[in-house]
Formats: structure tokens, sequence, C-alpha cells
């Protein structure tokens, strides 16, 4: 009986504990002031320049969407060490298939700005909006055309110095190349002093690991960071949790693959519902009201990708997360003029 009630006591000085970890609101919080996190709305953020509206990551997409609240950007580092906006780390995009081996970081920035007019802007000039029209297939206005390329990060900067920006570092896979990436990019910011209007992400931890080594510049969670969030949310343990980045970046639906699948079918349901889609055991279902509370309580901003439906928008909004990075806008933008949140 003695010991029953000594297994007691400390059954309940543990569960005691779990609680007032879990629900302290400032238990383990991001440590900056982050401006990310919003009380009115989500940030409207064009993913790309709103890429199925407007050629990607050119300064003519940007212009074209600079009425909405941040800038989401993709960069690659080119032979000249140029921070360019661009999502690939080949030019197979923007030149044609013939052109998928040849690497952004094998060209200086001018001369892949050459081979793109030399070659009459093939990605501009057969990309196709979404009414199926190929709006710029016979521009010939050299200004628009001038406009209608990849651009220096550092000329987005000069156009809006004032502006959020989520920057995604896309050179990943040599580790040279990313440190170069990581101390130019921590360089630029600096210079146009734009330290708490940055989110630096990648999808690879070991890149955002090493930012966080040069620098106290915002990041966002990597996939792996953000898994890890998720299932400490989902056991609600996610108190463990010490969160170094000011954002989760996180998309709603998200394909784990077998090699995840056979272990989620032996966790229990009221779990597996907290982050699995419904009737699947691979497929992530991240708009849960839980993890964007624990991520709150965490001091941390939740923005999800790439949302282009108005049915996801309305239920993500309704949540009440801090962004949603998309290819509409406009679909976005739309929903707060009905519901009076802009006023046009």
């Amino acid at each position: 009986m003695r010991k029953l009630k000594i297994g007691l006591i400390i059954l309940f000085f543990i569960v005691a504990t779990f609680m007032i970890l879990e629900y302290s609101p400032r238990a383990l919080q991001y440590g900056h002031e982050n401006g990310w996190k919003t009380d009115d709305r989500p940030l409207i953020i064009p993913h790309g320049g709103a890429k199925v509206l407007y050629p990607e990551n050119t300064i003519y997409s940007f212009k074209q969407t600079e009425m909405y609240d941040a800038f989401e950007i993709d960069l690659t580092l080119t032979k000249d060490d140029v921070l360019m906006t661009h999502h690939d780390l080949d030019l197979g995009l923007d030149l044609g298939e013939s052109y998928q081996e040849t690497l952004v970081r094998s060209l200086t920035y001018n001369e892949i700005i050459d081979l793109i007019k030399d070659n009459d802007y093939p990605f501009v000039r057969n990309f196709e909006d979404i009414n199926g029209d190929k709006p710029y297939e016979n521009i010939t206005d050299p200004l628009i055309l001038s406009e209608l390329v990849p651009a220096k990060l550092e000329d987005i900067f000069q156009l809006y110095p004032n502006k959020k920006y989520i920057l995604e570092i896309k050179d990943t896979e040599i580790e040279n190349d990313f440190k170069k990436a990581i101390t130019l990019l921590i360089e630029l910011i600096e210079d146009y002093e734009l330290e708490e209007n940055v989110i630096v992400s990648s999808f690879s931890d070991e890149v955002i690991e090493a930012f966080q080594k040069e620098s106290s510049i915002h990041t966002s969670t990597a996939w792996g960071g953000t898994l890890k969030f998720v299932l400490l949310s989902a056991f609600n343990v996610d108190f463990f949790y010490r969160p170094k980045q000011a954002a989760l970046i996180i998309p709603v639906y998200q394909e784990l693959g077998e090699s995840y699948a056979k272990y989620i079918k032996l966790l229990p349901s009221p779990i597996k519902d907290s982050f699995i889609k419904k009737g699947t055991s691979d497929m992530t279902d991240l708009g849960q009201k839980g993890i964007i509370e624990d991520a709150k309580r965490h001091n941390m901003a939740t923005i999800y990708w790439t949302i282009n439906d108005e049915e996801t928008m309305l239920r993500l909004i309704e949540l009440g997360v801090d962004g949603i990075i998309t290819d509409r806008p406009d679909i976005l933008y739309n929903i707060y003029i009905e519901q009076g949140i802009i006023n046009p």
C-alpha cells in the first residue's frame, strides 16, 4: 500500500509538471521580438511573385504583386556570387530541356541574362496564365522584357526597402555553395537594415542550422524541424521544443511516404487525427488548431504554403494563422474585401 501511495504521488507530480509546462504561456519561447505574428488577418504572401499569374521570380512579377504584404523569393547563387531570384539550380525552366544540365552556379549573372535574351526569352514567351493565354508571346517593349528575367536580390531590396521577405536558399546540395550563399545573404540583409523584415528559409535543416550559427536574423523551420514540432504537438509534449526559429513554414497537405506510413499506422487515433488526413496513413493535414496554438505559445508565427484554393484559405483564416503563401494572392485579397477586412 505504501509503495502504491508513493507511486501515485510520483505520478501526480509528473502529470502536474507536464501540465504546468504544457500550458505555461512563458515556456520555452522564441527569444526575439517576432513581427511576423499577426492579430488581425494572415499576411498575403505571393509565391515567387505569384507564379501562376506572372513569370515567376522576375522584377516584373514582384512589381505586379507589390500591393501585398510580403514577398516569398527563391534564391540561387551564380558563378560570380550573385544571389539571383530563381527557383531551380539549373536553367531548364528558362531555356528548355537542353539546358537542364546547365547549372546556375556555372555561369555569371550577366551570362545567364544574355543567354535568355539570345534565345528570345523562351520561358516568358511560352508562359500561360490561368486562362490558358500567352500574354507575353509577342511582347517587344525592351523595358518590359528587361524585367521579365531573373533579378538580383539586391535590386529587389533597392526597389522595396520596407517590404517583408521570406527568402529561401535553394543551394542546399554543396556545403561550400550554401555557406557562401549564407554569408552573402547576411551581408545584404544587414546592408539594407532588413533584419526584422526577413525570414530565411530552406528545406534543408543543415542550411538553417548553418545560417543560425552565423546570424540571429529570423529563420523558419526546415522540413525536419517542422515534423519534429508537429509530432511533439501531437503528443502534447511540445514544451520540450526549444524554438530557435521565428516561424513554422508549413504545408497543409504533405505526402510522407511509405517509410513513415508504417509507423503512423501504429499511433492511437487521437494522435493520428491531430496531423494525418482522415482516411490516409501517409498524407498530413497540418492545418490544425492545436499546432497553430502551440506555435503561438512558443512565440512562433505559422505560415502555410502553397495555398491556392478559397476553401483552404478560409479554413486557415478561421484558425488564425499568421501568413498564407499562395500562387493566387488575388483570391485571398478578394476574400478580405468580401469580409470587410480590406478596403480596396
